[in-house]
């Protein structure tokens, strides 16, 4: 029933300001964009998964996190905070499973990176 992938969708206040948090800071590619109806989609790393957005005059920021993984997170903090990206406190480790960092959108959805610490 279900195909391969997955789509997040967010509200945004600008999907100009969007776009370039996530390609210029996160580095997605940019797959859709339409201004006349306030829409736009960018590319993840991640086969088949993508995050799109449509233009609204309330937000209400997303407290679910979209999780982006990644191999070395001490690494991945220090890069994004070298583009701009804030982080909400340190990297929470939980012992023998998985490290954390949260961060947020310029619309402030919650987003994380995560380092896998086991095999899953």
């Amino acid at each position: 029933m279900f195909v391969p992938g997955l789509t997040v969708w967010y509200n945004v206040r600008s999907i100009e300001s969007s776009l370039a948090f996530y390609t210029e800071k996160l580095g997605f590619k940019e797959l859709f964009h339409n201004p006349e109806w306030g829409m736009a989609m960018v590319k993840t790393n991640t086969d088949n998964c993508v995050i799109g957005f449509s233009e609204a005059e309330t937000v209400e920021p997303s407290t679910s996190s979209t999780v982006f993984d990644v191999t070395d997170i001490e690494d991945a903090v220090h890069k994004l905070q070298g583009v701009g990206v804030s982080f909400v406190g340190e990297i929470e480790t939980i012992d023998d499973f998985v490290k954390l960092a949260t961060f947020a959108d310029p619309d402030g959805h919650s987003l994380m990176l995560s380092q896998q610490l086991t095999e899953l």
